[in-house]
């Protein structure tokens, strides 16, 4: 019986051994023949050189630098001697042995593959280590090309800068070719174009031994430098517009009407992306990060509320339904009474009676306040997304926000409040609920200077749009140009400091109460001289009145484009 028992569990070991052969061999075997070949071939990646950003005039604005790394081949390094060998390292790279030990542990994927120790070191420091090979087996100089930002916070906000991925980005990625220890564009052209600029990465095949041993290269791909970018930037007037700003908050845009090309778009205070990209310089990027002025912030993208630039919107909504025309005349007192409350203009004196023409070069609060009511939320707020507000401008930049127009239907959705006549008046003269960015603003200026075409902004030129859309009626975009040229040309108008000589100057100043500090101030429209238009915008947070600083910095914004 015990015999019998003996052979049953014999023979069951023996049916459980051929069925894991028959699983293994015959179910799996492809699969396990697939580990063994992965197991013997062995990929070691080489990054590609990103594509070069160049100006409209096709000056560099970013470059690949070379740089050299020093990196690690495990393989080839003496064991039982590495904390000499990283110790000796260390003094000529001005580090504890120590930290690189922990960096050698923490990047190390394979004995054959290298291992970075420490990069963009000096040159010098590469030579000397390079003379002392002999010294420090296993330690070798990797040539690379690193990204430099050559105007640095002159364009910051455009270019953006690059970084390595992210460990939760990853997944997400993946699916289009990236690896786990990519560079990406972080922000700005860099990251909405990232998948041109990086290229494609090449690197070697290797068949390795059980123990990790490369036997053979079986094979090699070079790596493919990425695609250039060609943009529509003026770098010369994104230069003069960062020394204009010195520092200030806010931002400045500039644009041809006839295609939408941005000739200019800058965000201030900036920064500069170089240091972001170098990890040695770590205090200075904490310092850039928890700056309270936020200077990776583009402004430009942000949206604020417009103030009185906004009244060529209403004025536009009140002339096409047919309630005011170029001899309407209200006027204006220095207040207005609206139900309970008295408004102040801001003149105090008041304007007297005041035309269309007139309202505008002087910005008469009193008379927008009667036009908007008349004309009404729904229609203020119909029109001003048909100029393009409210939406995002299509600059094909990350980070647009696409701020409010409001009407009643927003109010009771987001502020749980019905509309009241005092919401209208405060959103026909720009104030209220109503958030625009200032590429938006500049999207309204085009609508104006074009005589009433759509201009969708764009900074890329292989990305213009050559069709444009007519949106408004020109004979009242019209008389709204007449009142908007005496903004700058007339002896009443807000925005003076624009003038230049020989040039044709049509402008709206904005004062946008911004709660606590000074009000926010626009400077937007457009100049003319022998058929050579550029509509501009210029914002300053906080900068107090549009027709003081803004203007000025319009008046060389102005002066460059129409000397050059």
């Amino acid at each position: 019986m015990r015999i019998q028992i003996l052979r049953n569990v014999i023979a069951l070991i023996f049916l459980t051994l051929l069925a894991n052969l028959f699983w293994m061999q015959i179910v799996n075997g492809h699969r396990y023949e697939k580990r063994s070949e992965n197991n013997r071939i062995r990929l070691v990646p080489e990054a590609a050189s990103r594509g070069i950003i160049y100006d409209r005039s096709k000056i560099p604005l970013v470059e690949n630098k070379l740089a050299f790394d020093v990196v690690a081949i495990p393989l080839e390094m003496d064991k039982n001697n590495k904390d000499i060998l990283f110790s000796r390292l260390g003094e000529f790279l001005e580090i504890d042995g120590q930290v690189i030990a922990d960096t050698f542990i923490s990047n190390f994927d394979f004995s054959f593959s290298p291992v970075m120790l420490a990069s963009n070191v000096p040159r010098r420091t590469a030579f000397l280590i390079e003379q002392e090979m002999s010294e420090l087996p296993g330690i070798f100089i990797k040539t690379s090309a690193r990204r430099k930002y050559i105007y640095s916070e002159v364009a910051a906000h455009i270019i953006g800068y690059i970084g390595k991925m992210r460990e939760g980005e990853y997944p997400e990625l993946k699916k289009y070719g990236y690896r786990i220890k990519d560079v990406i564009g972080r922000s700005g052209l860099e990251k909405s174009f990232d998948q041109i600029l990086r290229g494609n990465p090449g690197g070697m095949q290797l068949e390795v031994n059980s123990k990790g041993s490369i036997i053979n290269i079986l094979s090699y791909r070079p790596p493919v430098q990425g695609d250039d970018l060609h943009t529509t930037i003026d770098i010369k007037l994104q230069q003069l517009i960062h020394e204009e700003f010195n520092g200030a908050k806010g931002a400045a845009c500039v644009m041809d009407p006839r295609n939408g090309e941005i000739l200019a778009l800058y965000s201030s205070p900036s920064y500069d992306p170089n240091i972001l990209i170098d990890k040695s310089k770590f205090k200075a990027i904490g310092m850039i990060l928890k700056d309270p002025n936020a200077p990776l912030f583009n402004r430009a993208l942000n949206v604020y509320a417009p103030g009185s630039i906004f009244k060529v919107v209403t004025a536009y909504a009140a002339l096409k339904d047919g309630l005011i025309n170029s001899k309407s005349s209200f006027e204006c007192k220095g207040e207005f009474r609206l139900g309970n409350s008295t408004r102040n203009c801001w003149l105090k004196s008041g304007h007297g009676w005041v035309s269309l023409r007139k309202a505008i070069a002087t910005s008469c609060n009193v008379f927008f306040w009667q036009v908007g009511l008349k004309v009404g939320e729904k229609r203020i707020s119909s029109t001003a997304r048909e100029f393009g507000l409210g939406k995002i401008s299509g600059i094909k930049l990350p980070g647009e926000r696409s701020g409010v127009v409001p009407n009643l239907k927003w109010k009771r959705a987001q502020i749980h409040e019905k509309w009241y006549p005092g919401d209208t008046a405060n959103f026909a003269i720009g104030q209220g609920y109503l958030l625009i960015s200032p590429v938006q603003a500049l999207k309204l200026a085009g609508v104006i200077a074009s005589g009433g075409l759509e201009v969708t902004p764009c900074i890329i030129k292989s990305n213009l749009r050559q069709t444009q859309k007519r949106i408004a009626d020109s004979k009242y975009i019209e008389l709204i140009q007449d009142g908007m040229f005496d903004v700058v040309h007339s002896g009443s108008g807000t925005g003076r400091k624009a003038f230049v000589s020989g040039v044709k100057t049509f402008a709206k100043t904005g004062t946008a109460q911004a709660g606590k500090g000074k009000a926010h101030a626009w400077f937007m429209g457009y100049s003319l001289k022998n058929k050579r238009k550029i509509c501009f915008v210029v914002f300053l947070e906080h900068g107090g009145h549009g027709g003081e600083r803004p203007a000025e910095i319009a008046h060389s914004i102005i002066s460059y484009y129409t000397q050059n």
